[in-house]
């Protein structure tokens, strides 16, 4: 087995990831560190919770820190990282402050929702890098508080939701931006047609790095469905909560109008909730992340802008009141529980009084089975459970989300 020395990083970035209690690299990282760091375009697949954020970061930075321009009056920009949202631009960032430890480089982070001039400021002694989301680095190089003339390293995380978000004029202005000699890398948790299209338009001699098409993270996740209609919605997710007597659960909706409805239900029946959608301001986003993260309130009720790149460690719950547009989105979606190992397992109480109510996990596939109905010792590698509630309008999705997890799972009534 190999390990982070033999993949060529510095005693800096091992030293910096060992503290984080990194040992060997996963599959992803063994594949890409070694592309990013020859200076290949890279193309990389693999399932959310492998690694991706080191696997391009520890490399890119290693990268950068060849070259020292800590003496320079303005430091020339050599690396942009763009990412689909704020929360995901803000986690870059601390990532890069975590794997970059030592190296001396200078980061910004450009989104929107925070004064443009007050970002436009912060360029007047340069950075190393630009962490950034698309529409902000399109305005701020409109302003021209910079340019991308010393552009090195491309890197697009979560790409293929960045090419899918309808914002092709932004995408062209960056592209044009940056200088004919440079290295793009792309990375994402799920492909798709117009990522492929996109990467065949842009990247030259690309090694492409793909893992299995399954799911690891899956396997350690139970997925149980309930038919509901619509308008039953909102009093079956008070009887789910009453019935997991959870800690925490993340709560997705499709709108922001369900964000903004659902938090002020849940708090009304006592259950501490905070919302997230794209309108609320970007401080309370931070606020509202942070919180959650600390277990200062149970419920965090958000559309799919947090479906992506954000860690919640010890998260066990998801809940779809909305199942997604697709079964990409669906992925991400329940992707943020099954991070890390669940410290603590529901107590064997709240397990007895869940089977005495038929068990939830009745309508899960054989694959998937067990954590309400199996002794605690089984079920110590289940890390995560998915509800989703499925309308009659909703349920062509249901085919899609299989495929695309590789797991069977069947729609049943409600159980009470």
């Amino acid at each position: 087995m190999t390990n982070f020395a033999k993949l060529g990083l510095n005693k800096t970035i091992q030293s910096n990831i060992a503290c984080l209690g990194y040992k060997t690299p996963t599959y992803i990282q063994q594949e890409s560190i070694g592309s990013v760091l020859s200076g290949a375009d890279t193309y990389a697949i693999a399932p959310t919770g492998t690694g991706k954020t080191a696997a391009f970061l520890l490399p890119t930075l290693q990268e950068l820190s060849q070259e020292d321009h800590s003496s320079d009056t303005v430091r020339p920009i050599r690396a942009v990282f763009l990412v689909p949202t704020r929360e995901l631009a803000q986690q870059i960032e601390d990532a890069i402050g975590l794997y970059g430890k030592g190296l001396g480089l200078r980061t910004i982070t450009l989104f929107g929702g925070v004064r443009i001039q007050s970002q436009a400021n912060r360029f007047k002694r340069g950075a190393d890098i630009i962490v950034a989301t698309p529409k902000r680095l399109v305005d701020l190089l409109k302003a021209k508080a910079f340019d991308l003339k010393s552009i090195k390293h491309f890197v697009m995380d979560e790409a293929d939701r960045l090419v899918s978000m309808g914002i092709h004029q932004e995408m062209r202005y960056i592209l044009e931006a940056l200088p004919k000699k440079k290295q793009i890398v792309l990375f994402s948790a799920t492909d798709s047609k117009a990522l492929t299209k996109f990467s065949e338009q842009h990247l030259k001699n690309a090694k492409l790095v793909k893992t299995t098409d399954k799911q690891p993270a899956f396997d350690k996740i139970v997925h149980t469905m309930y038919r509901c209609y619509r308008e039953d919605k909102t009093k079956n997710l008070f009887k789910l909560l009453d019935m997991l007597n959870c800690d925490r659960a993340l709560i997705f909706t499709r709108t922001k109008q369900d964000v903004n409805r659902l938090t002020e239900f849940l708090n009304d029946r006592g259950f501490a909730s905070q919302g997230i959608h794209n309108e609320v301001l970007q401080k309370k986003r931070q606020e509202y992340m942070t919180g959650f993260k600390n277990g200062d309130f149970k419920f965090l009720v958000a559309t799919d802008i947090v479906s992506r790149g954000i860690d919640i460690n010890d998260l066990y719950y998801v809940i779809n009141y909305d199942l997604p547009v697709n079964s990409n989105d669906y992925i991400h979606r329940v992707g943020r529980t099954a991070r890390t190992a669940v410290r603590k397992l529901q107590s064997k109480k709240v397990i007895a009084e869940q089977a005495n109510k038929q068990a939830l996990s009745k309508d899960v596939s054989e694959n998937n089975s067990g954590y309400y109905q199996a002794p605690e010792e089984q079920v110590k590698d289940i890390r995560g459970h998915v509800f989703s509630f499925v309308c009659p309008e909703q349920e062509t999705l249901v085919p899609r989300i299989i495929k695309a997890i590789g797991k069977d799972i069947k729609l049943d009534r409600m159980p009470w």
